[in-house]
This record gives C-alpha cells, structure tokens and sequence, in this order.
C-alpha cells in the first residue's frame, strides 16, 4: 500500500481485540489500533465453511448476503500500518483475501471500506464448526463494545454447535 491517507478497515473478526488472541500470532507484536467506530457491513454475513487446523474445525468467512448486516468497528488505518494489518488477520483466522464492503456507520453514515476474509474453500466444508473460533469470536465482540444482542447470538451459537458435537461423540 502506498500513500500517506489512514485507510478504511472494517473489522468483524478476532482483530476487534486481538490482545486476547494474541498467542495465535506467533511473535507479531499487535499494531497500536485506532479504536474504531461502530458500524454494520450491508448484505453480507457470515458463513463457517473454511477448515482451518489452527482452530480445530471450520471458521468465518464473509459472504454475500442480501438484505443481511454484520456489526463490527470501522477503523482508519495508518496506511503504513496496513501491512502488518494484513498479516495479523491472516494469522488470526486466515483471512488473507481483501474485499471492499458497503458500511452503514452509528452515525448513519454510508461508507465502504476494506475488509479482510478467508478465501473460498476449495471443497465442501468437511468437518466440524470450530467451537475454539465461535467463543474468541464471541469475546472479540463483546471487547470490542458490538451490540449485546450480536455478542449474545454469538454465545448461543457456541453453545450450541458445542453441544451437538458433544451428542454426537457419545
């Protein structure tokens, strides 16, 4: 990335608040973050379809999703920050692929901005929801100061996928 101009990120993932994650990035330090401002992501969601072995089953990518918003933080990145952006999301949940997403801010200002996902798998999703990434997914949220009703929704889809794994191990 070239320029001087903080760039728009929209953050939705473990980087809402990667301190409490910060193991998972094997010696990056954490880059001094602007805190952000509220913001939903119009008509995309989430869909947990990527096998990531790191997480022990499959994590979140960004998908379109008509009519579907995503809470998460808009930040201005200082542009020579952006690189070690790029890296920390990547290590964190393997977002490694760059897409611009429309924004409504708390505001209710429309933006776009910059938002980092895992790739499209290249087969079915096989295996089990990583119940690992859906509880730090969970925490990151509440962190960050996202809409209890989100954080909550995301607690009792943890809870959940973790007790049908439970049942279907017995």
């Amino acid at each position: 990335m070239s320029g001087t101009a903080p760039l728009p990120w929209f953050v939705f993932s473990l980087a809402l608040a990667p301190g409490p994650v910060s193991a998972r990035l094997q010696g990056l330090p954490v880059p001094e973050l602007p805190e952000g401002e509220l913001a939903e992501a119009l008509d995309v969601g989430l869909v947990h379809d990527v096998p990531s072995p790191e997480w022990g089953g499959r994590v979140a990518r960004l998908v379109e999703a008509p009519g579907q918003r995503l809470p998460g933080l808009l930040r201005a990145v200082p542009a020579p920050l952006w690189e070690q952006v790029a890296r920390m999301e990547a290590l964190l949940g393997g977002a490694t692929e760059e897409r611009t997403v429309r924004l409504r801010t708390a505001s209710g200002a429309l933006r776009t901005a910059r938002a980092f996902s895992p790739a499209v798998p290249n087969g079915p999703g096989a295996g089990p929801v990583s119940v690992a990434f859906l509880v730090a997914l969970a925490r990151a949220a509440e962190h960050a100061g996202l809409p209890a009703a989100y954080v909550e929704r995301l607690q009792a889809e943890a809870h959940l996928v973790h007790t049908v794994q439970q049942s279907r191990d017995r």
